[in-house]
């Protein structure tokens, strides 16, 4: 590099102030030259490339800013993916913002669209509905939802709340994160990093009215092709110029891949719905035939439900935040689930006390009273945790006889009636059945995985359930303990179904390298 050259002086020979100052400027370094030149600036250098892909004023009443996508415009260069990580200083494998494919084609000729997307900032947000931790916030003035890292206790429950895919879960952190619309650079009046990245300009901010996004949230109206119904969350983003005479589809359609298995949950759920249940059996026994309650099937039940209750804390990102939960009761069916199993959980410990110590008839039938609503609600707000996501497989109706049928059938094992257990598992199977040879509505996606990469664990389980059924209804209550053991065996692997062939939701993908 060729130093700089210096002024020369005036022709009289005389230096004056003007030549000083020109040998000044030239010998500042490359970063001093920088830093003036930006000093000076009165606006961001860049702003005449961006200026209009962001709007000129903030959102008023009833307004918010929102994503526009021109489909058409993008290229799949990922430019913004980059800019989002350099910028938000993400992990290697993390990602706020994903591109992915729309294909089709009418009449022979085939059609590709590339689609570029984040979170779409809804207008009702399914993330901060469901978050037990109040971890999400939506800011009034702007409708930008945030994520608020330190309260997040890391349980994924907005994962499955977000039919977008949206809220992304960091391993190294033990928390989810996700796009906040680079909200501190628009304050300033700076454009997103992917907004300012993209080349083509196909990324814009805009303000929108919530009337507009109330009017495109039907429930027959989808932000894209393969995407869940808008009326489940309003998102605001706006995707322009769709080819959609061509019956554009994800291009990961067809990919069959099982969902994340959650196996703390599925433990959590297997287990305390069979605990509930024997808590439940055994204190209805003694109340109805006045006899002493059994304290083995106490201990059992309460043992079985504490294991449970204690391998879902694995579940948690950062278990040290979990005293938040009981923060969204409000809205959340987490929330409103942790705060009936919490008091149950002592219920049956004194329950268990009562009749372990002999105590007066009347603690026991108490505490028991206690820990079997408990019990019963706790199981209804597992079941509305999972129904309140709206995923077909994990309907309301469906997702109530798995869960109830679990825990009358456990109920019934601790009764001299233990052989009705066998024909309580009875419409489960048929349930199943029917998903199996593709008779569920809505289902076609986990009727494959069922046929296919779920095969062996389907089976597995209707043989456990069988062997269940056979210990129970042929040996009554001589065999309840060993069928209880297959029970519980057969519910892990139900549970572990129940998460493994959900058909999860989300944007568009692209095809698999």
């Amino acid at each position: 590099m060729e130093s700089p050259t210096l002024a020369a002086p005036s022709e009289s020979g005389i230096r004056t102030l003007i030549d000083e100052l020109l040998e000044e400027q030239q010998q500042l370094t490359a970063v001093e030259r920088f830093s003036q030149k930006h000093e000076s600036a009165t606006e961001p250098l860049q702003a005449r490339y961006y200026r209009e892909l962001i709007p000129l004023n903030r959102p008023g009443p009833e307004e918010q800013y929102g994503f526009e996508v021109d489909l058409e415009a993008c290229s799949g260069c990922k430019a913004c993916v980059s800019a989002c990580h350099s910028l938000n200083g993400l992990d290697g494998s993390e990602s706020w913002r994903d591109v992915g494919e729309l294909v089709g084609g009418n009449n022979g000729a085939t059609m590709q669209q590339t689609v570029t997307t984040a979170c779409h900032h809804c207008a009702d947000p399914a993330c901060a509905n469901g978050c037990p931790t109040l971890a999400y916030e939506k800011d009034l003035d702007t409708g930008i939802v945030r994520h608020l890292d330190d309260q997040c206790m890391g349980c994924r429950y907005c994962e499955l709340k977000c039919p977008y895919e949206v809220p992304k879960y960091n391993d190294r952190l033990g928390i989810v994160r996700k796009c906040d619309m680079c909200h501190k650079r628009l304050a300033e009046g700076e454009a997103p990093a992917c907004v300012q990245a993209c080349p083509n300009e196909a990324i814009r901010i805009r303000v929108i009215p919530l009337e507009e996004i109330e009017a495109r949230s039907g429930t027959e109206d989808h932000l894209l092709p393969g995407t869940v119904s808008s009326d489940y969350t309003q998102p605001s983003t706006r995707f322009q110029n769709l080819r959609s005479n061509a019956a554009p589809l994800p291009a990961d359609a067809d990919r069959l891949e099982p969902a994340y298995g959650h196996f703390p949950l599925a433990w959590m759920l297997g287990l305390t719905q069979v605990g509930a249940g024997i808590i439940a059996g055994t204190w209805l026994l003694g109340l109805l035939t006045g006899e002493a309650f059994s304290p083995g099937w106490v201990m059992r039940g309460t043992l079985i439900s504490l294991a449970g209750l204690v391998g879902s804390v694995l579940h948690l990102g950062r278990p040290t935040q979990a005293w938040r939960a009981f923060l969204g009761w409000r809205r959340s069916w987490l929330s409103r689930e942790i705060l009936a199993f919490g008091p149950w959980s002592g219920a049956m410990i004194a329950f268990a006390a009562a009749v372990i110590l002999d105590l007066p008839r009347w603690t026991a039938l108490l505490t028991g009273g206690a820990a079997t609503g408990l019990g019963i609600l706790g199981v209804f707000c597992s079941v509305m945790v999972y129904a309140d996501t709206r995923r077909p497989f994990w309907k309301l109706s469906d997702t109530t006889l798995r869960f109830f049928t679990t825990m009358i059938a456990a109920a019934l094992v601790v009764t001299p009636l233990a052989w009705i257990a066998a024909l309580v598992r009875i419409p489960v199977f048929i349930l199943d059945g029917k998903i199996r040879r593709g008779k569920g509505r809505r289902l076609e996606r986990t009727s494959r995985l069922f046929r296919g990469p779920l095969d062996r664990l389907v089976r597995s389980r209707f043989l456990l359930d069988a062997i269940a059924i056979l210990l129970i209804g042929l040996g009554g209550s001589s065999m309840a303990i060993p069928g209880l053991g297959f029970l519980v065996l057969a519910d892990l692997a139900g549970r572990a179904l129940f998460f493994r062939a959900v058909d999860e939701p989300g944007m568009p993908g692209g095809v698999a390298a």
